[in-house]
């Protein structure tokens, strides 16, 4: 933890743009620890952290930490982000707000708003189009869902290639049911 502090430290030291923290074990193989987190939220130009796991512990504690400063918890998973709210984030970076950025918003807002039914309706369609795009097919099924909900998604950089049409199918299926938010 103590590298992770210094790290951080020395980045947020060296720049004049706000750093967000970000914790993605599943791709780093490291974690963030609440504790360096919450010594890194003391920090006047650390502002928040992207957290990407749904570990329910993980994120309160994370809130718990940062408490009284001026930081940002953030869900980072789409899957997670109405149970990231309930436990204190506040708010989401996620891939899937690209594809689906009304329907990220009115979850926020209904949540926001007290109207947990409908946030829970929200967030139960978000699941199936943000596995789709992330653990399903990845960059290149985040830009063809992109393309797909009427935005300009681009080609994926190499090595990465564009979906296949296959891909695009299963991927327009996904986005069918939640057609209304799109």
């Amino acid at each position: 933890p103590e590298v992770f502090v210094a790290h951080y430290t020395a980045v947020a030291d060296a720049v004049t743009v706000p750093v967000v923290l970000y914790n993605y074990p599943a791709v780093t193989g490291v974690t963030l620890t609440p504790d360096t987190v919450g010594r890194l939220a003391r920090h006047p130009n650390i502002i928040g952290i992207k957290e990407t796991t749904t570990d329910a512990a993980q994120i309160a504690a994370f809130v718990d930490v940062s408490d009284g400063e001026d930081f940002a918890v953030l869900a980072g998973s789409a899957p997670g982000f109405y149970a990231a709210l309930c436990l204190g984030a506040r708010g989401a970076i996620l891939a899937a707000a690209c594809a689906v950025p009304r329907m990220c918003i009115q979850l926020f807002d209904a949540f926001q708003a007290g109207d947990h039914a409908h946030a829970r309706e929200l967030q139960r369609g978000l699941i199936p189009i943000a596995h789709a795009v992330t653990s399903g097919h990845g960059v290149p099924g985040l830009k063809a869902a992109m393309e797909l909900a009427g935005y300009v998604g681009g080609k994926p950089r190499a090595p990465l290639r564009p979906s296949s049409d296959d891909a695009r199918r299963a991927i327009a299926a996904t986005l069918e049911p939640i057609r209304q938010f799109l």
